[in-house]
């Protein structure tokens, strides 16, 4: 694995949460075998929520001026939370604002390691209700994750 995913793991195994690293297809089939057991949500034998990082499918190449070359993934990050059956309003309002708290953490936590441009601005985020087979709410949010230095 790529030293991104790395320290992506890395954040999001740090503020608690499990992390998958998958395509969005892999993932919808992964992500369908979540169960309830004894008041806890897990897939896999890991527990929910979830930090998702889909597979890279654009990115760029970056060179400087002495040549060094540099890989600039667009990634799409996502966290996921198991949504209760026939959910209220205001049940999937608290989830959505545990999934944007997540996303805030995560980026000042990349932000902390110092290795990668500044993550800042505007980000813009969605979320989607049973977006995949499960019954998950995913927030997800496209960043691009740009190394300071280094070769790809």
């Amino acid at each position: 694995m790529n030293k991104i995913v790395e320290d992506v793991r890395q954040v999001a195994e740090g503020l608690g949460l499990s992390f998958m690293y998958e395509t969005m297809a892999r993932a919808n089939v992964l992500m369908d075998k979540v169960r309830r057991r004894n008041g806890v949500v897990e897939w896999n034998g890991k527990a929910l929520p979830i930090c998702l990082y889909v597979q890279p499918v654009s990115g760029r190449i970056a060179y400087d001026d002495v040549g060094i070359r540099r890989d600039i993934p667009s990634c799409l990050i996502c966290f996921g939370e198991a949504m209760p059956l026939d959910y209220k309003g205001e049940e999937a309002e608290a989830i959505v604002e545990r999934l944007k708290g997540y996303a805030t953490e995560f980026i000042e936590g990349m932000n902390a390691l110092g290795e990668y441009l500044p993550i800042g601005g505007d980000i813009n985020y969605q979320v989607g209700f049973d977006r995949m087979d499960a019954n998950l709410c995913i927030l997800s949010m496209e960043l691009t994750i740009e190394p300071l230095y280094g070769e790809c």
